[in-house]
């Protein structure tokens, strides 16, 4: 009788260097995009509110229930941001750009959103509130969010006036923000015009996983 015998793995000083790069803050891997979430722990990452909102599990950032504020400790100005994210069913969130850590990310910043929009909760909102949006301001094209429950891929480019943001493939976002001229929103929203800030989460008390977090800063 043929003896079969099972399989080993040998790894390479070079895989194995690679794997480590990949999860590695500040160490550029492909395209020039760097890891800002290592994995293990928030370093690099200041969280405003009540401790322990934030946790990490298995490599993946999640916001727990009473997750409120987590900014990044560096400042960026043009970039491209990439992530992953999975929701729970009705869950809220979003990504806060160019904000300064105090105040109110979506006003005093900008907040592009996160939000499980196909749930009966949210049948009633208006067009610049569903998921990509950048809250109360930009309106997102619906259709491209995955369930909740499955992971999804997102990608926020800023590059002087102009945001784009890209979920599963699809730009869903593709603004100048210098020409929005209505003086209400942009006394409501004096963060369109700053052009450098943080980085960052803020829940609305629901479970949301992220993970796979990186930027290219663009000159």
């Amino acid at each position: 009788m043929r003896r079969i015998l099972p399989a080993i793995l040998v790894f390479s000083p070079l895989s194995l260097l690679l794997v480590a790069l990949a999860v590695t803050p500040g160490v550029a891997q492909e395209g020039g995009y760097v890891a800002i979430f290592n994995g293990k722990d928030l370093s690099g990452w200041i969280e405003r509110g009540s401790k322990g909102g934030y946790i990490v599990e298995d490599g993946k950032l999640i916001c727990t229930r009473k997750g409120r504020f987590l900014f990044t400790e560096k400042e960026y100005s043009d970039f491209s941001f990439r992530f992953e994210f999975k929701l729970t069913p009705g869950a809220n969130n979003g990504v806060a750009i160019r904000a300064p850590l105090e105040g109110n990310p979506a006003y005093d910043g900008m907040e592009i959103q996160i939000l499980d929009d196909y749930h009966p909760r949210y049948r009633n909102l208006r067009p610049t509130q569903y998921h990509g949006s950048i809250y109360d301001v930009v309106p997102a094209k619906r259709g491209y969010l995955k369930p909740a429950g499955q992971w999804n891929e997102e990608e926020i480019i800023c590059k002087g006036s102009h945001v784009k943001v890209i979920l599963n493939g699809a730009v869903i976002v593709d603004t100048d923000l210098s020409k929005i001229t209505d003086p209400k929103v942009l006394a409501r929203h004096p963060g369109l015009k700053r052009r450098s800030g943080h980085i960052g989460f803020f829940g609305h008390g629901a479970h949301v996983e992220f993970r796979n977090l990186r930027i290219k800063v663009l000159d």
